[in-house]
């Protein structure tokens, strides 16, 4: 938060600003280059990536040397190319330019600004459902701190290690290896997760849309042991798979069992069980950090258990997205998302049951008080939104060093709605959001800046009249 807060400073403050657009200028033609109705690849020189190697640069292009282009397609081709470069969340900046040969061959020159990669950041952060929730407590106990040692693009082919060490609220160790390409063509990849996470304190159940909370004193009120391993194919641009398993141990206090004897199913104090999933993602947005234009689909199949015993675990969801996003032209955007999520089996553990409300990036908005637990839930969002101060880059002088000198930010205004229903078939005698349509309405103020940075500010009104100003910093769609 206090980074944030540093960065909006410095921003409001201001130095030598001149407007420049987020999405990169698009690609400039002459007439020259209608002289033939072909464009062929003669080569591709790539400039400014001190680390990243050129391969992982070439393989968000959509064109190879040797391939041909028609004229007409030629500057679309490029344009979201530079973007699929700047989605690899690798570069601040990225730009294309071309030089005709002759008629019918093209001289790329594809020119990038890294980012800094190697983040040693110390961990200070709130452990609540959003901000929000925490605001009212302003309980100082629910506060992690610790060290994250981060190293993206590691040995600059788009590999990331991370390393957390992480006390106070929750106790957690994680060490996680992201490795996107494993073969020389470069579609298949690996992910290795081990994590170690305990707590003195959880929520059991709800009740009244409110988390039930157990504090135990001297001992873990949960802990857990997770291990996971993933391979990811990325067969073309913009579509990915990935087929993974993962294995969990879970223990709780014979105390939390009594108060909900299905937190872990059948009243239980210790399981453990495999799972296997498989991911299907279809990304065509202009940013996945704060998108303006384009769509996405997601779909996750998850199964957790083998239901070998008839009071093993046996759960299977089903997770689908879908969004889109539309540039309306005179800095007016529109955009709108679908999720819904769909528990096969009824016998679902506490601790694995869907809801929301419990991450400030899945919940519908003017009920960031609340939770709303259940196996089955639809949220639907719209907003259309006009972009208040044009994206800027910012030089600051008195910093040397591009990587972090350099920077854009932009605001924009915007109106929403949301929609969501959540069945629950199991406790929803206590929750009166459940099992009930909720709709929401407000206005909202989003600023954007580099390194993924997003902090929003809405004012928001529910079905039963609640308003209140939230704040979240993820994007809102």
């Amino acid at each position: 938060m206090f980074r944030f807060l540093l960065l909006f400073t410095i921003i409001i403050i201001g130095t030598q600003a001149s407007s420049q657009a987020f999405k990169l200028d698009p690609i400039r033609m002459d007439s020259n280059i209608y002289e033939s109705p072909i464009k062929v690849i003669q080569s591709i020189q790539v400039v400014g990536n001190q680390v990243t190697k050129g391969q992982i640069i070439k393989r968000e292009l959509l064109f190879d040397i040797g391939d041909t282009i028609k004229t007409s397609d030629f500057a679309n081709v490029l344009e979201q190319s530079k973007k699929n470069i700047l989605n690899t969340s690798l570069f601040n900046f990225a730009k294309i330019e071309w030089a005709l040969l002759d008629p019918s061959h093209v001289f790329i020159i594809v020119t990038v600004t890294e980012r800094w990669y190697t983040f040693p950041v110390p961990i200070f952060e709130i452990d609540d459902n959003n901000f929000n929730t925490w605001w009212q407590s302003k309980d100082f106990s629910r506060i992690n701190y610790g060290f994250n040692l981060v190293r993206n693009n590691f040995r600059g082919r788009k590999e990331k290690l991370d390393i957390l060490a992480q006390f106070g609220f929750t106790e957690r160790i994680r060490v996680k290896y992201t490795i996107p390409y494993v073969n020389k063509n470069q579609r298949g990849g690996l992910g290795l997760e081990f994590s170690y996470n305990r707590k003195d304190e959880i929520s059991f159940t709800s009740k009244s849309n409110e988390r039930q909370q157990y504090k135990s004193f001297g001992t873990d009120a949960i802990k857990n042991f997770s291990y996971g391993i993933n391979y990811t194919f990325r067969n073309e641009i913009f579509n990915t798979h990935a087929i993974g398993i993962e294995y969990d141990q879970y223990r709780i206090l014979d105390t939390v069992r009594i108060l909900n004897p299905n937190f872990l199913g059948y009243n239980r104090t210790r399981t453990n069980f495999f799972s296997l999933y498989y991911t299907f993602v279809n990304d065509k947005r202009d940013s996945k950090n704060y998108p303006l234009s384009g769509r996405l689909f997601y779909f996750n199949i998850k199964k957790s258990g083998l239901g070998i015993s008839k009071k093993g675990l046996d759960l299977t969801n089903i997770d689908t997205r879908i969004k889109k996003y539309w540039d309306l032209g005179k800095r007016m955007y529109l955009a709108g998302s679908l999720r819904g999520e769909y528990a096969l089996n009824n016998n679902q553990p506490y601790l694995l049951q869907n809801g929301l409300g419990y991450s400030s990036s899945y919940g519908i908005r003017a009920y960031e008080l609340y939770v709303i637990d259940g196996q089955n839930i639809g949220l639907a969002k719209a907003q259309i939104k006009y972009q208040l101060v044009k994206p800027r880059e910012v030089d600051l002088q008195f910093i040397r060093y591009e990587k972090i000198s350099k920077f854009h930010y932009a605001f924009y205004l915007g109106v929403f709605s949301d929609f969501a229903y959540v069945e629950d078939n199991t406790g929803f005698y206590n929750n009166r959001l459940a099992n009930d349509f909720l709709y929401s309405s407000g206005i909202g103020l989003d600023f954007v800046s580099y390194y993924d940075v997003v902090i929003r500010t809405e004012f928001s009104i529910n079905k039963f009249g609640e308003t209140g100003i939230f704040f979240h910093f993820v994007a809102p769609i």
